[in-house]
């Protein structure tokens, strides 16, 4: 299939932009012909150039035809009925929050919309008109967040990861997790920015955060907290999974009130052993590549007619963007796993100063203890 997958904003990281970029990855690695098309564009859009997946930044690099249609938003959505009539489409609503990643409320224009939360199943539900809902799950890519070591047995770093986290909320963490020897750092648009956190979810014992951010970190093997601006359900188990999947992970899943007592007892439930769990539960519901198989499903029932895009010269060219990607990728993992053994080698070097301060005083102990029993 030719597939256009389009939303407004695809220039900084965040979870609706990190889903069409991994959605269309996949798509891509399927066979299908994908083009993603935004009006902003900027580094997520860069990052998926380098990826292989062409990008239109403007209508005018659109290809001249396609067969279907996934939107993110209502404008985009609209737009693109102009630019393809008769096209079908299908809208992937990621909020209950902002209108304007809602549907059209012009009956017809989307025939589908897919949905990645009960919350928002609820919410497009309600809507004037009614459209089908269909229920997918939110897609990791496992096979880049995965993890590289394991959480300590005792915390000592956490990574709030994400866009939502108010000044006043984070030091309420703070107050409640650093006497408790947890150093906490910021990665989203609020502190450090990444395109590709596998470093940083990799360097830390717990991930906190909300929706697509923590099933990063639970991806990684690691603990995960669900607190953020808009609530806190505390620790990701098999047990809380069900009822915070289906809020999309946005706090508000069990209904409890957040202080810094209950933050500081929390902490104190913490074991590496989490993380495990976190990472079978991401790959039994959320590999990229099955919703990728679903995602086909969906667009296929609206395009039954659609013939395989591929040709001998596209496939050439997908084959070799692709190629090119993945050299890309692995220059990355290179300079990584660098980075990576210049941390273990400094930390050895401190280690072995450690110790030889240690053997000094002891040394130095042992002596004034055999001169008082000389005495």
């Amino acid at each position: 299939m030719r597939i256009v997958l389009a939303t407004h904003s695809f220039a900084q990281i965040g979870g609706s932009e990190t889903y069409l970029l991994t959605a269309a990855e996949h798509l891509q690695r399927l066979g299908h012909a994908v083009t993603i098309h935004a009006v902003e564009t900027g580094p997520v859009a860069e990052l998926a150039g380098a990826r292989g997946i062409p990008v239109a930044a403007s209508e005018d690099e659109l290809p001249a035809a396609c067969d279907v249609v996934l939107a993110q938003d209502a404008g985009m959505a609209y737009a693109l009925a102009e630019r393809f009539p008769g096209v079908p489409q299908a809208l992937v609503a990621h909020s209950e929050l902002h209108d304007v990643q809602l549907p059209p409320m012009v009956p017809g224009l989307t025939r589908v919309v897919i949905v990645l939360s009960e919350r928002v199943a609820q919410r497009v539900a309600a809507l004037d008109p009614a459209y089908p809902v269909v229920r997918l799950r939110q897609p990791i890519d496992t096979e880049r967040l995965t993890g590289l070591g394991a959480p300590r047995d005792r915390p000592r770093r956490a990574v709030l990861l994400g866009n939502y986290h108010q000044d006043q909320r984070r030091r309420l963490l703070e107050e409640a997790w650093e006497p408790q020897g947890v150093e906490i750092s910021v990665v989203g648009l609020r502190g450090a920015s990444s395109l590709e956190p596998s470093a940083e979810l990799a360097a830390a014992d717990i991930v906190v955060g909300k929706g697509r951010a923590i099933l990063d970190g639970m991806s990684c093997a690691r603990p995960a907290y669900v607190y953020d601006d808009f609530g806190c359900d505390g620790w990701v188990t098999s047990a809380t999974y069900p009822a915070m999947e289906a809020d999309g992970f946005a706090g508000q899943a069990l209904g409890i009130l957040t202080g810094r007592e209950r933050l500081a007892r929390d902490l104190r439930e913490y074991t590496p052993d989490m993380g495990l769990a976190n990472r079978e539960l991401v790959l039994l519901h959320h590999k990229a590549r099955n919703h990728a198989h679903e995602l086909v499903g969906v667009l296929r029932s609206l395009a039954p007619d659609a013939r395989p895009a591929s040709t001998a010269d596209a496939e050439l060219a997908r084959n070799v963007r692709l190629r090119f990607a993945a050299d890309r990728e692995l220059t990355q993992l290179r300079s990584l796993y660098g980075d990576v053994v210049d941390r273990v080698n400094a930390a050895d070097a401190l280690l072995g100063q450690r110790r030889v301060r240690t053997g000094l005083a002891l040394g130095r102990a042992a002596d004034r203890l055999r001169r008082i029993v000389q005495r």
